[in-house]
Parts: C-alpha cells; structure tokens; sequence
C-alpha cells in the first residue's frame, strides 16, 4: 500500500512527516491516559450508583481509537459502538460534555437524552455512538458519499466490533462503499468476543482483515494494542481514501480487560482469568509509556507523570461538572421530535393560482424531483435500477441522462445498506432519497429508518437531523401477492419523528415530494401503485404541498367520509352513486398521515355530524382507530352516531383475485359502509380473538346486502380511470378466449403498473402470412417500446388498432385467421 507525507490531525490539521515526531507521541500517549482515566471514573462512579442506565467500558482498546483518530480533521465524521466513550474523547468531545451525559444532565453533549450508547457532537465530527451492532457502518458510508458528492476531501469511519461483521449492516455497507469509491475507512475492533460469544464459533473465518477481499479493497491487520503500527495504518488510509482511491478495511486486534458491560463478569463464564491477566500483560498504555522513555527517549517518567497529573485533574474536573449540572426540564420533553416548524416556510405559504397542465402521475414526480435536483446540487438519489434503465416504473425515467450516475446512484439490491447510506448522506449534507420499490420492502431497512433517521434530531437534541425521503410503491394492484401489495402507513406513523405521506392526485404527489426535499425530517413517501397510470392537473412551475394539511375533495352535508391514497378515488364514485340517492358525502383527502390534520376532519363534522374513515390499512392500531379517537376527544358534541370505520380485512394479502376482492376495500363496501354510519349501525372492524367475541351493533351488510364487487384492479384499465370506476364486464376479453374466425392478437399483460400502450408501427400488413412468433406490431408504454409477436401461423387479419391508437392492456389488435 503506497504511503504518504500528509495527514490530518484532530488537533490542528496540520502536515506531518511520515511518523510521528516527539510532540504526536506525547499527544498519543496523553490521549490513551485520557481515556483511560475517564472510563476508570465512569467505572467507580457506576458502581456507586451514581449514574442511572448501564456502561459499556473502552478499557483495554485505546490504541485504537487515539490511533485512528490521530488523522482526523473536526470536520471528518466517525460513527461508533456501543462501546464508543472511548472513540468520542479520541474524536475530541470533551471530557466535561461526555461526563455530564453520563449523568443525564442537560449540560450533556446530547442534553441526557442520549446517555452512554448515543453520543452525538457535530463540532468534533461525532455522529453517533449506538447501541445496535454495526448499526453506524451504513451511515458513515453516506457521510462519505456526502463528502464525495460535496467535492469535499472529508473522510468518515466506522468503529464496529467483530460481532458486526457475521451481520448485514457489514456486507451491504463494504460492498456499497467499495461500488461508490467512498472516502470510508472501516475499523473493526475485534476484542475477541461479540458479548459472550467467541469469534472462532461465530464463523468459520475469523480473519476480519481477509474479508475485505471479497469487495476488492485493501484489508489490513494490525495490533490493536500498538498505537504506533494503529496510527501507521491509518495514516495509510486516510492517504488513500482523500487521494479518491477508495475505502480500507482495518482489523484492530485488542481486547478488553472489563466485562461486556459493567456487572458482566470478568472472567469465569466465558473467559478464564489467565487468557484476561495475559491480555493485560499487553496494556497498551503500559506498554508506550515504557517504549517512550526506554527506546524512543522522548520523555522521561517524571514528563509522563505530569501528563497523568493533568489528565487526573481534567477527569475530576468532568465529574465535578456532570455532577453539578441541571438536570434536563421537564417540560422539554416533547422538543426536537420534528423541525420546528414542520414546513418549510415556502411550503406553508399560500400557493398562488398557477396554470396546469395535464400529467401522469410518474411524470408529475419526476419532474418535482428534476426541479428540485437542479435547484439543490447536493440531492442525491439511491435505489435499485433507478439509473440508466429508469426505474421499475419508470419512475426515474431521464433523471440518470440528466444528473449522471454520481447523483443518481444504481445501487446494488441491499436495502439496509443504502438507506442507511442515504440518511447518512442527509445527515451530512446531502438531501437524499431511498428509492424502495415496493412499501413491503422497507422493512429490510426499518432498522436503520427507525433507530436512525427517526430518533437522530430528538437522540442528539437537535444538533443533527436527517431530512431524507424513502420513496415506495404502495397498495395493491393486479394480485400482486403477500410480498408486493402492502401499504402499512400505520406503522410508520407509530414512529416518532416520521412524516408519513400518502398523495392521492400526480399534483399532490408532486407538491409533497418537493416540500420533502426542502423539509428538514425524514419523511417516508408512499405512492400507492394503482395510482401510476392516472393523470391530472398539475400546476405548472413551483408547487409545493404542505404536510399535515387535509384537503376537501368533495363537499357534502349528509356524511363525512375521511380516506387517501387509491380508497379517495373509490370514495369519490362511492359518493357520486350516492348521490343520486340523494345522499350528499363530503370526502376529504388526508394527503399526510403523520402530521394528521384532525382539524379539517372536526370541521366536516360541525358540517355533516356523520363520520366514516376508509382506509387501506388494517384496523388494529391504524388509522381509522385513531381518527376515531380524535373525534371523540374534539368533535364528540357534533356527532350524531357512531364513527364507521372500512380497512383492508386483517389477512395476509392473497394472490387470488376472488380472495383479494374479498381482502380490499371496494367501493360496493363504501357505499353499504356509508349507509349503515347514517343508519347508526355502522359495520364492526373484526379483531383477532382467543374467544368468540360478539359485535355489539350489526355488521353493515345486515341490512344493506352488497352488490358483487368488482376487482379491485381491473385488466385493461385506463389511464386516468380511477379504479372501481369500470363495471365488472370490462375485466373480461372475450376475443382474447379465441373465436372459431381465428386466434385473436391481443395487447399482452406486463409491469404492474402500465395499463395502456401506444401502437407505433405495423411491421406487418393485413393479408400478409405470417409464422408463430414473428413480429408483428411495434407499440410503446411509459417504460419501453416493444414488439408484439404473433400467437399462431396464419394470415394477419382485421387490424382493430391503427398506428397511434391508445390501447388498454388485454385489448384485442387484430386476427390471425388460419391458412
């Protein structure tokens, strides 16, 4: 590995030789001492009693950290353990912040909030030590993406234990640095132990350092005990990652002379007493205090002595000041959950009247997302085939053409690694989107959105923040099955410091997508599927949405019926049938879910005392149960019945359409729900039970029975027909069952999300023969133009759809009649 002159370090930034001249080695030596004596008092002071949650100690693994972080600016980032007091002081939080942290004071770097597992300090480039395993490894690839984005030469590091790397935060994060070229260096400290279990059980290859092979960069092993061949090793690296040659893998080799936490036992359970007194035999700070004096000759023991004096005096000095510090106020419990405000200003100002324009949905966004991508350099946009191909759905379509590859990231599949990359990323100063796909993928990122992006401005007391979208598809479509067709907005708006949209127009869905991207929270962005095809009026130029603001689609008197997503449209016709009973529903559109605009809703009320929520999510602990529930609290005077409540039924959501219709809300069921609210037995949301339960009021089809309902998402739907519109007969082609006159070409089944096409060209001419699977017509969808070959032998025949024509899927082309 090539070398070089110049490091930076966390003192001064200034040039330095290629080793350490007399001045570092005391500065190394003074900073191990440091934290040696620091984690020394938090062990006295714990076992006293004096500080409340529970310690992991760094003793035995300064070399590490004071190695490491020698080559740090202030402004380089560094992510740590659970085990990371020891990474913070080396990294330059001062004594006095940490100890007052401990102490839960509101002097603390994080104000108490954080304590022991969560320290946060942007000034000196902490950003976070955390109590979940290798939990940091992702985002300090996006602080490094961050900086390489940024044109910055800014480094980041991970600290992680050996138990990490047996763990996926590891494998995605290492290979998504190593695909991006990130300024990364990762440092696992492998004390030997992931809590109590021994590395050599845990896998079969205990050579951490040999595992950077597999992402093709460099991996090196060092003695985690020597702070010189530490701070060698680094210097390398950082050389290496400013230099744009990419990221390092170190495998510091250390131990620790403490127990897994401070009430662990030392030895006994796991580890014998002579493997622990053989490790401190090789004290680190032992054994440079003793090359200090004997072979380099640097200082003397007296010289070093003073330093332990001072370092002595700056420990107490940090007791002291923890101990007699404030308390947190109370009453500031509930701040820094969200921005304050919530909006940003220009998104909370009235939107002046604009011209629109008629848009898809996927259009509509793409051209937020490209307006805001050329007024904010810094945006970037991770997900998986979002690049050259544009998308699954097209949804990206000439954003790669137009900002290239370094901001719009083809990411491998690792959903975990590059949202964790992508808060990362926001939290250090680059705008970010995670492009999941589909909302049931999320979860392989929940980790990192909920303990990470969620709790990131609250955990640190609002020093730091993460204003990243994750973007999915939503909802069902097409018997998608159990692992495509989920919503679950409930969940994440159980989640304290989420914003949760769920649009419902291309307008709405453009608007919240660039208020997001100027927000300063995390926001998760659901699109529901079935809604990609559908156009509307789009204001033309800067439109911005506002969270937490409801919007009346519909005016009414008779009903209040409260929805989003795919159910408004279904809502929508549900109150236009309605209506010609002469029941008059006012539908309004939540448009966020988290903020929730109960306000507009208790509004409706004092207009139309009757209330129905109709929601995709399920019923337990969701949406419709907490809309309820605020009605109660503010509205209960205005009501004149019970609340109806509609949601997808509480199943695992089927593949058969027959069972899917059943599953989903259609409008059939909105309208026999609306007509029980007004009737004062609206339907009971069924639970699971370990007894029968009784409904205390009817179910709704007790005295309204429903019409058959028709599929949720019928074949050869239109673009711009809201679902539910179509009548049960338009999901049936007749034509495409073959006729006695010949075999039918039909428009085939594709993407989820196209219903239409565009017939470009006949390649061939009515009465021409033609062969089993020769082309035959050129059309073109919002993803590709294709070629449709035809189904039989024969002679082409009875052209149904010229050139130019929009077809729906399923739709009947032309004829092959037989020879």
């Amino acid at each position: 590995m090539n070398t070089t002159t110049k490091h930076h370090s966390v003192n001064d930034g200034r040039d330095a030789v290629a080793s350490p001249d007399a001045t570092d080695l005391l500065r190394l030596y003074q900073q191990m001492v440091l934290l040696r004596r620091f984690e020394l008092a938090v062990q006295d002071l714990y076992k006293n009693g004096k500080l409340p949650g529970f310690v992991h100690l760094y003793i035995g693994e300064e070399a590490v950290a004071v190695g490491i972080c020698a080559h740090l600016d202030k402004s380089d980032w560094i992510t740590s353990t659970h085990r990371g007091h020891g990474h913070a002081l080396a990294k330059g939080l001062s004594a006095r912040a940490l100890m007052a942290e401990l102490y839960a004071k509101a002097t603390g770097c994080c104000g108490g909030r954080g304590g022991s597992m969560h320290l946060y300090d942007p000034p000196s480039g902490l950003f976070g030590t955390n109590g979940l395993v290798g939990a940091g490894i992702p985002l300090a690839v996006g602080a490094a993406i961050s900086a390489k984005a940024r044109g910055s030469d800014q480094v980041a590091v991970a600290f992680f234990g050996d138990g990490a790397v047996n763990h996926g935060t590891f494998h995605e994060s290492l290979n998504l640095a190593a695909v991006q070229n990130a300024p990364a260096v990762f440092v696992c400290e492998n004390n030997l132990y992931a809590t109590a279990t021994p590395l050599a059980l845990a896998t079969r290859n205990p050579d951490v350092a040999s595992r950077a092979a597999a992402y093709a960069i460099p991996g090196v092993g060092v003695d985690g005990n020597d702070v010189l061949a530490m701070w060698t090793d680094m210097r390398d690296a950082v050389a290496r990652a400013r230099a744009g040659k990419g990221p390092t893998l170190i495998e510091a080799r250390t131990y620790r002379t403490v127990g897994h936490h401070e009430g662990d036992p030392l030895f006994g359970t796991y580890r014998t007493k002579e493997e622990v007194e053989q490790w401190k035999a090789r004290d680190p700070i032992a054994t440079f205090r003793k090359k200090l004096c004997d072979e380099l000759q640097v200082a003397s023991t007296a010289a070093l002595d003073a330093i332990d004096a001072r370092v002595d005096e700056e420990v107490r000095d940090a007791v002291e000041f923890g101990r007699t510090s404030p308390e947190p106020d109370p009453a500031s419990v509930d701040h820094h959950v969200f921005a304050d405000p919530i909006n940003p200003t220009v998104a909370a100002k009235p939107q002046a009247a604009a011209q629109t324009v008629t848009q898809g949905w996927l259009e509509a966004v793409r051209d937020g997302l490209a307006e805001e991508m050329r007024r904010d350099p810094g945006i970037l946009y991770f997900g998986e085939g979002i690049g050259e191909r544009g998308g699954s759905f097209a949804h990206t379509k000439g954003l790669w053409q137009e900002f290239g590859g370094d901001r719009i990231m083809d990411t491998p599949i690792s959903e975990l690694g590059f949202t964790g990359a992508a808060i990362g990323a926001s939290a250090t100063g680059c705008r970010s989107v995670s492009d999941l796909m589909f909302a049931d993928f999320l979860f392989e990122a929940a980790s990192q959105i909920i303990h990470q992006a969620a709790k990131l401005r609250y955990t640190s007391n609002g020093r730091m923040n993460a204003p990243v979208v994750i973007r999915a598809g939503s909802g069902e479509i097409k018997t998608a099955g159990p692992h495509h067709s989920g919503t679950y907005h409930p969940i994440w708006a159980h989640v304290p410091g989420l914003i949760v949209a769920l649009p419902s127009t291309p307008a709405d869905a453009k608007g919240l997508m660039k208020t997001a991207l100027r927000a300063g929270d995390p926001v998760i962005f659901l699109e529901h599927k079935s809604l990609f095809a559908t156009k509307g009026e789009v204001p033309s130029g800067e439109h911005l949405v506002p969270f937490g603001v409801a919007n009346i689609a519909r005016q009414g008197k008779d009903l209040t019926i409260v929805s989003g997503g795919l159910l408004l449209h279904r809502c929508l016709e549900a109150a236009a049938a309605l209506e010609k009973e002469e029941i008059s529903c006012e539908i309004i559109d939540l448009r966020t879910i988290v903020p929730l605009d109960v306000r507009t809703i208790a509004e409706s009320l004092s207009r139309t005392h009757r209330l129905l929520v109709v929601d995709e999510g399920y019923a337990m602990c969701g949406v419709g149960g907490e809309i309820a529930a605020a009605m109660m609290e503010m509205a209960f005077d205005e009501l004149d019945g019970p609340i109806g409540r509609l949601h997808t039924r509480t199943v695992t959501h089927p593949f058969s359409p027959t069972l899917e219709r059943e599953a989903v809300v259609t409008v059939n069921k909105i309208i026999d729900g609306a007509k029980a609210v007004l009737s004062g037995t609206p339907r009971v949301e069924p639970r699971p039970a370990a007894t029968e339960q009784r409904p205390t009021r009817p179910a709704a089809t007790d005295f309204h029975p429903a019409a058959p309902a028709p599929s949720p998402v019928p074949a050869g739907t239109p673009a711009g027909v809201p679902v539910g519109q179509l009548s049960p007969k338009s999901t049936s082609n007749p034509a495409a069952a073959g006729s006695p006159n010949g075999t039918p070409l039909i428009m085939p089944h594709g993407d989820l999300t196209i219903t239409e096409a565009k017939v470009v060209k006949w390649i061939k001419q009515p009465g021409e023969t033609v062969r089993l699977g020769d082309p035959l017509v050129e059309v073109e969808t919002d993803k590709a133009v294709t070629e449709i070959e035809s189904p039989a032998a024969g002679v082409l025949d009875g052209i149904l759809a010229p050139e130019g024509t929009v077809v729906a899927l399923g739709q009947q082309l032309a004829t092959i009649r037989p020879l």
